[in-house]
């Protein structure tokens, strides 16, 4: 167990994590292919060797990555929540949870994301051509464009 990411946190090694077509429940492969568990339908996703440096979906084959620390969000929001609490009688519980903050982002691997099908790439080399999130390159793919004037230095 990952003491960070808490109980089911295991390493688990390399996996690729993406919602079945059909049914729309998330999978995880951590090896070869096989049909969905909730519904039967056919999958041809597998999880690419260990050694592989992403540079494509592994679920869907679309180019367009990026990388974000592999961290349960609801936990964060807690954090931040039960910091935000406290602080009216005491600074103290806010300067605990900046640093219980800084130890968690130090000590939790980043996984690669795929902005069209937000398949989650868990365990791999880091790819340097990968950057982190960004919100024009998820508008275009969500909306087909991103707002007005959100473009300047995007292309």
């Amino acid at each position: 167990m990952n003491p960070v990411l808490g109980p089911g946190s295991e390493d688990r090694g390399q996996s690729v994590n993406f919602l079945c077509p059909a049914c729309e429940r998330r999978l995880s492969r951590d090896g070869a292919a096989h049909p969905c568990e909730h519904c039967g339908a056919d999958s041809s996703v597998a999880a690419p060797p260990s050694d592989t440096l992403i540079t494509r979906c592994a679920a869907c084959g679309h180019e367009q990555l990026y990388f974000q620390k592999d961290f349960n969000r609801a936990t964060g929001i807690a954090l931040v929540v039960a910091g935000a609490v406290f602080v009216p009688w005491t600074i103290w519980p806010l300067v605990g949870i900046t640093v219980l903050d800084y130890v968690i982002w130090r000590v939790v691997k980043n996984v690669i994301v795929c902005y069209e099908c937000q398949a989650v790439h868990r365990g791999y080399p880091e790819n340097p051509a990968i950057k982190p999130f960004d919100l024009v390159i998820h508008d275009r793919h969500v909306y087909g464009e991103a707002p007005p004037g959100a473009e300047e230095g995007h292309r």
